[in-house]
C-alpha cells in the first residue's frame, strides 16, 4: 500500500483517542479535531509512520490491528493511510502538535450534517470521514 501519511484510530476498552492538532502556522490541518498520525518519512512503509507518528504526537504505544484504508483528502493531493489500533494505556503526553486530547465513547459524537459534534468541538473532513466509515462497518 501507497501512502502519504497515516493515522490511527486507538482504542482503549471501548474508547478512542481524540485529539485537537495546535494552531501552528504552515501546518493545513491547524487546529481541527483528529486521530493522531502524520506524514511518511521516505524509506518508511506505512505500518512504521502511525506507531511512529502516534509515538511522537502522544507518546502512546500502539498495536496496529487492522488496515482500514486509503482515504485522501478533498482536494486529492495527499493519500492518508488509517489504521485501527490498541493502546494498553490511557496515560498520554501530548507533544506540541497536539492542543488537547479526549478518550471519546461512539456514543458521545452527535452526527449533525457532514460532521460529528463532541463537547462543543466540531469533527469533519478526513477524520469526519474514516469515523463515519468505520462506525458505520461495525453496526
Amino acid at each position: 500500500m501507497e501512502c502519504m501519511a497515516a493515522v490511527a484510530l486507538i482504542w482503549n476498552n471501548d474508547e478512542f483517542l481524540l485529539i485537537k492538532r495546535a494552531d501552528q502556522n504552515g501546518d493545513p490541518w491547524s487546529g481541527q479535531m483528529a486521530i493522531p498520525g502524520g506524514h511518511r518519512e521516505s524509506g518508511e512503509i506505512c505500518e512504521d509512520t502511525v506507531v511512529r507518528e502516534t509515538m511522537e504526537e502522544t507518546g502512546l504505544s500502539i498495536t496496529v490491528n487492522k488496515f482500514l484504508g486509503i482515504y485522501h483528502t478533498l482536494n486529492g493531493h495527499v493519500s492518508v493511510a488509517a489504521f485501527e489500533c490498541s493502546s494498553s494505556t490511557r496515560d498520554v503526553h501530548p507533544d506540541s502538535e497536539v492542543a488537547k486530547f479526549f478518550w471519546v465513547s461512539e456514543k458521545n459524537l452527535v452526527l449533525q450534517n457532514e460532521s460529528y459534534l463532541y463537547s462543543g468541538y466540531v469533527i469533519y473532513g478526513l477524520t469526519f470521514r474514516i469515523l463515519k466509515e468505520y462506525f458505520n462497518k461495525i453496526q
